[in-house]
């Protein structure tokens, strides 16, 4: 399956099959990151997803400890009307380097779910 993403400062959005990359948006990359890092990233979890599976959005979030890379994905199947499946995934990486990545967090978005997310970022 396709997987195009549009990235900007930490965050990654998949685009839809018909819509192409905006032109006018900004490398992704932060200064910090050795370039191609984030893509690598993208690549090893969208490795832990079933096939039908596709990554609705990732965020880049801020680690407790320096070295751990955290991110939160957004993940649904992508036939239609699978809304009723999103779920939440916490994403961890021991090093920016990492060569593999681990299941932190999973939690499943039903109708009457609300999320809350605490912190400035």
């Amino acid at each position: 399956p396709r997987q195009s993403f549009v990235m900007v400062k930490g965050a990654a959005r998949l685009l839809p099959a018909e819509e192409p990359p905006p032109a006018e948006l900004p490398p992704a990359e932060p200064p910090c990151q050795a370039p191609g890092q984030q893509e690598q990233h993208l690549h090893l979890m969208m490795q832990l997803l079933r096939p039908q599976d596709a990554i609705r959005l990732a965020v880049r979030l801020e680690s407790a400890r320096p070295q751990r890379v955290r991110y939160l994905l957004l993940v649904r199947p992508e036939e239609a009307g699978a809304e009723a499946e999103t779920v939440l995934l916490g994403v961890d990486f021991t090093h920016e380097g990492a060569t593999h990545c681990t299941l932190g967090m999973v939690l499943p978005l039903w109708s009457d779910t609300q999320v809350f997310l605490d912190g400035d970022g």
